[in-house]
Parts: structure tokens; C-alpha cells; sequence
């Protein structure tokens, strides 16, 4: 359920370089979907952000249907070309004089570009993207889709926490084997008046906590950078906090970036800190957790549950200590849950929206103004 109003009325009209509202039935209105998202606005412009800028005059972007790249050229000022493919594979041969990559894979952007000035990523985890040297330098501008899919991200992390409670997932398997009395499972745990620890007050993390709140928990929440506190949010400490509020939850969810801070946070120490039927949820970068402490600690009943949403393009070995741990739900990368596109009026909405935002963002590049979601390289998100 989104926050805000999105009407379906409202078009996008572009003269000298501001939006208008026009009273046509194409797109969602783009105000609502900054608002839906309340994405961060750059301090400096698009030409101060980027060393060397000028007028883009290609712009690649991975479209989802044919007829998105003339609706992304629209307001493009005059000299700039939007070429639209419909696969990340299609990126490469079109490398060699772009100016600029749009809704993109980090990996795409890994191969001989000599002009690339700017990369819009699809992902909202964007330290991959650091791979390439113009974007670790700064040589390259990079903005990403952080907080345009926090509701889906956040209910899918919230269905981890019900299903950790109340044993679903044994509940899944006894049906596999045919035998629905059959023993087992974990003691239930009422999530009511439950302490949640949130590991980054980021865009999904706040959502996951608004939803946690509405549910009777009570919130609290470290971040490095983020000192407001919402008001379904009990407390709001900094990182150096994690070790000791982690001894008082009995959900702990992680939602941060991977950074050289994060790698690896979730050790056998932090796990030894934690409550012995505490739930840990890690809605972020596998390689926040080390996976064979995570297995021993469940195996030894240090901690009493744990999904991992596992966000790595690395296959899980067959003989890895995790498959064999008890208590846990491990899952694929699922961003937006998998499986076909959403066919429903709410699931279009949703993705014009998202996608108001990335042609604005591409608007603002093109005419040297101000970005939404900038990645902070020296920070890592």
C-alpha cells in the first residue's frame, strides 16, 4: 500500500529544463513518485559531479518494452539520442561511444567505454559497479534505484520474520513428505511486543521498520549516517552500537550496504552476543555474514533461527556447512520476489513509477542539474 496518492493522469511535459502536468492518461504523476520514494537529492549538479561534462549525445538504456525509448526521448534536449535494447547482453557492441548507461548491470559497464561519463544502475546495491575505474576514480558519475522498490523488498523480508516465527518452513517440508502431523518445528514466537534490531535505517530498512512497528514490535536501529529518527523507531544508534543492542533483540534484521565496514559484521562473536532463540534475517549482501560461522552457530543452537536472502552471484557449494544447518531458510536473490512480471493495475503502476524517476534522473544528467540517489563512492553506497 503506497503512502501517497499515485494518479494515473498526470504526463510529463518538459520546457526549458522544468516539469509540467499535463491532464493526460499515460503515466503516473512524477511529484507522487518522489514522494512515494523520497529519494536523496545531490547537493551539486550533474556538471559538478562529473569531470569533463557535456552534452550527452548517446544515451543507452535497458528498456523493459520497445516502446519505452521514445517516451525516455521525449524530453531530451535537442542533440541527445536515446537507443533503447531490451538485455544487458545488447550493451556491449553500443560501449564504444556512449555516453551514458542506463538501468543497467554493474557488470555491463566493466568493458572499453571510452566517453561513458554516467551510469544509472538497476540495482539499489551498487558496490560492484566499483570494479570499474572510472567509477572507483569518480571519472564516472553513478546513481542507482535505492528506495524504488523498498514495499516489495520490505514485505518479502517481513514474510522471513512470520515464517521464522511460526515454523512455515517445516510446516512446507512435512507437506513435501505427506505427513502433516508430523513432530517438529521451532517454539513460537509471539512477534508482538518483540524487540527488532534494524542494521541500516536505509530506504528498505525504515519500511521494514514501519512495518515491524505495525505489528506490535518494538523498533530500534544503528546506521552510520542516518541521525533521524522516525517515530516508529524506538532508537537510532550509531554502528559502534551493534554489538550491544544485538543482546536485546529478538529479530535482527540486516539491511546495510556492503562496505569494507559490513564485510563480514556477522561473525561467530556477534552471534555469540545474541539472544539463544533470536531470528536473524539478512535482507542484504551475503558477504555481510560469514555463511560457516552463521551454520555453527545454528547448528549449536547459539542462535535459534535464520533466512538468508542470499544476494551472490556465486553458487553455494553442494557440501557447504549451511545446507546442512538446521533452523534455516536460505533463498535465492529474490529483489522483487522472481517469478513473471506483475500483470495487476497496482503491479503497472508501480513500475511506471519506478520508471518516472529514471527518465527524470536521465532529464536532469542531460541538462547538467541536480541527481536523485547519487552513489557516494568513497563511502561504498
Amino acid at each position: 500500500m503506497h503512502k501517497f496518492c499515485v494518479t494515473l493522469t498526470g504526463a510529463l511535459l518538459f520546457a526549458s529544463g522544468t516539469a509540467t502536468i499535463a491532464a493526460t492518461p499515460a503515466d503516473p504523476d512524477l511529484a507522487a513518485a518522489l514522494a512515494e520514494y523520497q529519494l536523496p537529492e545531490s547537493g551539486r549538479t550533474s556538471k559538478e559531479l562529473t569531470p569533463g561534462w557535456q552534452l550527452p549525445k548517446k544515451i543507452v538504456v535497458v528498456v523493459d518494452k520497445a516502446e519505452r525509448t521514445a517516451w525516455l526521448q521525449a524530453p531530451m534536449p535537442a542533440g541527445v539520442t536515446v537507443i533503447g535494447v531490451r538485455r544487458d547482453a545488447e550493451v556491449a557492441p553500443l560501449l564504444a561511444d556512449a555516453d551514458a548507461l542506463v538501468q543497467v548491470d554493474c557488470g555491463t559497464i566493466l568493458g572499453n567505454a571510452p566517453k561513458l561519463k554516467w551510469v544509472h544502475a538497476a540495482a539499489g546495491g551498487s558496490e560492484g559497479c566499483l570494479r570499474s575505474p572510472g567509477v572507483a576514480r569518480g571519472e564516472i558519475l553513478l546513481t542507482n534505484s535505492q528506495k524504488v522498490k523498498n514495499t516489495g523488498l520490505s514485505e518479502m523480508a517481513m514474510g522471513y520474520v512470520f515464517a521464522l516465527a511460526r515454523s512455515i518452513d517445516i510446516g512446507v517440508e512435512n507437506q513435501r513428505l505427506r505427513e502433516l502431523n508430523r513432530r517438529g518445528g521451532r517454539p513460537g514466537k509471539r512477534l508482538e511486543g518483540a524487540t527488532m534490531l534494524i542494521i541500516g535505517l536505509g530506504g528498505s530498512g525504515t519500511e521494514i521498520a514501519r512495518m515491524a512497528h505495525a505489528v506490535g514490535m518494538r523498533v530500534v536501529a544503528t546506521d552510520p549516517v542516518n541521525k533521524k529518527r522516525p517515530d516508529f523507531v524506538s532508537y537510532l544508534g550509531g554502528t559502534e552500537e551493534t554489538p550491544r543492542l544485538v543482546g536485546e533483540a529478538d529479530v535482527v534484521m540486516v539491511c546495510a550496504p556492503l562496505t569494507p565496514a559490513t564485510r563480514g559484521m556477522f561473525n561467530a562473536a556477534m552471534f555469540a552476543r545474541m539472544k539463544r532463540d533470536a531470528m536473524f534475517v539478512n535482507w542484504a549482501r551475503a558477504d555481510i555474514v560469514v555463511p560457516e560461522d552463521l551454520a555453527a552457530a545454528l547448528k549449536a543452537g547459539t542462535i535459534g533461527s535464520a533466512a538468508l536472502n542470499w544476494a551472490t552471484d556465486a553458487p553455494l557449494a553442494r557440501d557447504h556447512p549451511l545446507w546442512e544447518a538446521p533452523n534455516l531458510l536460505l533463498a535465492p536473490w529474490g529483489g522483487m520476489g522472481g517469478g513473471a512480471p506483475a500483470v495487476s493495475a497496482q503491479g503497472a503502476a508501480d513500475n511506471e513509477m519506478r520508471w518516472l524517476v529514471v527518465r527524470e534522473n536521465m532529464r536532469r544528467y542531460a541538462r547538467g542539474a541536480r541527481m536523485y540517489s547519487v552513489f557516494d563512492v568513497a563511502r561504498g553506497y
